[in-house]
């Protein structure tokens, strides 16, 4: 027999067995890299999105722009605990006086309130009720009548609030409740305060009345770890 031809033909042999055992081979890796794609693909379908409340701010600083103009610097701060309500509590701080003239114009109030929020728009924004209490002590005299004391509050509010930018929004509010007040009316002569007798008041109606900047902080974004 031919040497050549049986050289040829066991290379023949070898070329086909080889082929014969890589193509499963490829076959498998092909069919490894589809089960990896379709891992993969599974894993990037269950992978949570960030939500809209991931990325909420869970707190808020206000001032009241109407207390501002009546030159009582005002601050409150809001905790959002989650979609339905929040905590506020608030400090106004009006420290006034001419001792010359005889005038003063002097309150310190401190008070505390919950929110259901209705979420009409989105947390954070739309419409809420609140309940809210507080007290503080004042010293009001325009130059003939003082009146010096402290004082109690609480009542239901209703308000809204709406956004201007993605950190900046404005509050509008209106409260009405039950006010007591016990006092000392005073009236100044020379130097000196005559203490004339003491009262008391107890009042229902409005008793505050809000438009508010506010500036939402303390965002949380779960994607980026802050």
């Amino acid at each position: 027999m031919n040497p050549l031809y049986v050289i040829l033909s066991v290379m023949l042999a070898l070329a086909a067995n080889i082929g014969a055992s890589a193509a499963p081979v490829e076959h498998e890796a092909a069919s490894l890299s589809a089960a990896q794609g379709a891992s993969q693909h599974e894993a990037a379908s269950v992978t949570p999105a960030v939500s809209e409340e991931a990325k909420t701010q869970n707190f808020a600083l206000k001032t009241n722009l109407i207390y501002d103009a009546l030159l009582m610097p005002n601050v409150e701060l809001e905790w959002r605990i989650n979609n339905r309500w929040s905590l506020a509590a608030e400090a106004d701080v009006a420290w006034w006086k001419n001792d010359g003239r005889h005038k003063y114009y002097q309150i310190m109030n401190f008070a505390a309130e919950g929110r259901y929020w209705f979420h009409s728009y989105k947390p954070w924004h739309g419409h809420y009720v609140g309940l809210s209490a507080g007290g503080g002590k004042f010293d009001l005299e325009g130059g003939r009548t003082g009146y010096k004391g402290e004082g109690f509050l609480t009542g239901l509010s209703y308000g809204f609030m709406f956004p201007v930018s993605s950190c900046l929004s404005f509050d509008a509010e209106v409260g009405f409740g039950y006010l007591y007040a016990q006092y000392k009316v005073y009236k100044p002569q020379d130097d000196h305060y005559l203490f004339q007798h003491k009262s008391r008041t107890n009042y229902f109606g409005p008793v505050k009345v809000k438009f508010s900047l506010v500036w939402r902080f303390n965002a949380f974004d779960s994607k980026a770890g802050k």
